[in-house]
């Protein structure tokens, strides 16, 4: 056989074997999602590693994961996942989110906050993110004085995303119960009381907020003394 045909013959091969894998990587995905919806991550890890074996650029596979780890509490292996697929995509705010959530999960507020402000700096109308980062900066971590506790630029930040949040999502329970949160710990006490008003609206058809709801009014109940 003539060596340019030899050479067409094989980079044909080569290209249907890329195909033949890139499917593969798809069928372990949809496998291992299928299971993460069963509630069975440890399975669904198995699956996860197979895509990322087979493509180990797939960000998606790197994510999923790192997801998978996650609910399995293996946060070390986690955290690597997810840097993995921050690195193959570094545009995606996904991976950013979802590696802040699991130093949450570690007691790392700091490094937390500092990759959430990230997300809404890459996201400003990415609604998760938003939340999150209002949730943790109202969380308690080591201050410049060496004590532990939660200062008022942490506040002040915090309510600024959730003002965000439940303007871009006027019917987020969990954007309005944290601005409740936060507008009592800053002393705004008619921000609060128009955001546990919202709560209470949404919980007549919300499951979400009707389950929210208590702590909000709790919050509200502590802060007259």
């Amino acid at each position: 056989m003539h060596i340019g045909r030899i050479l067409v013959v094989m980079a044909a091969l080569l290209v249907a074997g890329c195909g033949a894998d890139a499917e593969k990587v798809r069928e372990h995905l949809a496998k291992g999602r299928a299971l993460m919806t069963q509630g069975k991550p440890d399975v669904a890890a198995d699956e996860f590693s197979k895509a990322t074996a087979l493509d180990k650029n797939s960000m998606e596979a790197w994510f999923e994961l790192g997801n998978a780890y996650a609910a399995l509490k293996k946060y070390d292996v986690a955290l690597a996942a997810f840097v993995a697929a921050k690195r193959l995509d570094r545009h995606s705010v996904a991976p950013y989110l979802a590696h802040a959530k699991v130093q949450v999960e570690l007691g790392r507020i700091a490094e937390a906050t500092t990759e959430l402000n990230l997300v809404v700096e890459m996201d400003p109308k990415n609604l998760e993110g938003l939340i999150e980062l209002g949730r943790v900066s109202q969380m308690p971590q080591k201050l410049p004085d060496g004590t532990t506790g939660v200062s008022a630029a942490s506040l002040e930040r915090a309510e600024l995303n959730l003002q965000a949040a439940t303007t871009l999502a006027p019917r987020s329970a969990a954007a309005h119960f944290e601005l409740a949160k936060v507008s009592v710990k800053l002393g705004k006490r008619e921000q609060a009381l128009a955001a546990l008003a919202t709560l209470r609206s949404l919980a007549e058809t919300d499951p979400a907020a009707k389950k929210l709801l208590p702590g909000a009014e709790q919050a509200l109940k502590a802060s007259r003394g």
